[in-house]
Order: C-alpha cells, then structure tokens, then sequence
C-alpha cells in the first residue's frame, strides 16, 4: 500500500497545508489513478500509526515544516534527517509532533522506513483558516510534486 497523508489544522492558517493537498487529490482522483490513497489526518498524528504497517511501500506525509526557507519553498526528506524543535515534556495526542510520533512508532515496532516527509515553508501560522498567498499561488506546483513522487516511488517498487 501507498499513502499520501495530510497532516495540520484547517483552523491555523498556513498549517493547513498538508490537509488542502490531500484534499485536492482525493476530490481529483488522483490518488486512486496513482495507486496511492489520499487521507487527511487532521491533527490527530498518533493515528499515522496505522499506516506503517510491513505492507506499507511508502508513505508521504505532508505537512508545513519551519525549515528556514522562503515561504513556499518545499522539500523532500526522512525522518531521520530532521529533528523537532518543539519542547514537550513527552507524547501527547494534542502537541502534533510529527518527529516524537515518528520514534513512539518505531518503539512500538511499526516501521518507518518508507516514510517520506514532504515539508512546505510556511508564510503565517494564525488562529484562521485559509492559506497565505505564497502557498496559494503555488498549491497546484505542490499537488503535481506530491502525485510525482509517489509516481516515483511506484517505480521504484516495481523495478
């Protein structure tokens, strides 16, 4: 199985950028014409869980990501080349800590090694819904680069 999973807040701006993406996809039909299955995850990240199963092929999570880009600026990567900046005192269901989700699942023997992250410079994080203007002008841009690369990653399973 593929997934693209969208992940944040529709209440909070910019931060609802991975959920619009997996939105689009999903009322497009892209996912199903990928072989892949578009989910919105909203905030609730434990549930990431179940969707790194062994039969998972790959998995991409997309979400806004503080990356010190420009806003709008997106970027592929692993898990284990990024690290959280946000201070917690352990996992919780509320914080949405996507790294701390991560490593309780590789604890509790899920596998996330076909995880990608795919992470879109944020604008503005605010208490309102809607995207900046930044992410606006390049939603489609980032539609397109989600589907490729899980087009990618077809076939590279395949080969």
């Amino acid at each position: 199985m593929r997934y693209l999973i969208g992940i944040g807040n529709y209440h909070a701006g910019d931060d609802s950028i991975g959920l619009r993406i997996a939105e689009a996809i999903a009322e497009e039909g892209l996912d199903g014409a990928g072989g892949f299955t578009a989910i919105d995850l909203g905030g609730n990240l434990l549930d990431l869980v179940h969707y790194l199963g062994e039969d998972s092929e790959a998995v991409l999570v997309v979400d806004s990501a503080r990356m010190g880009s420009a806003p709008g600026e997106y970027a592929f990567f692993t898990p284990e080349q990024v690290a959280t900046r946000k201070a917690s005192g352990g996992l919780s269901t509320h914080e949405g800590d996507l790294v701390k989700v991560l490593e309780f699942a590789e604890a509790t023997g899920a596998s996330t090694g076909a995880v990608t992250i795919m992470g879109i410079e944020p604008a503005e994080i605010r208490a309102e819904p809607g995207l900046s203007e930044p992410l606006t002008a390049r939603f489609r841009e980032y539609v397109d680069a989600a589907v490729a690369f899980l087009a990618e990653t077809t076939r590279r399973v395949g080969d």
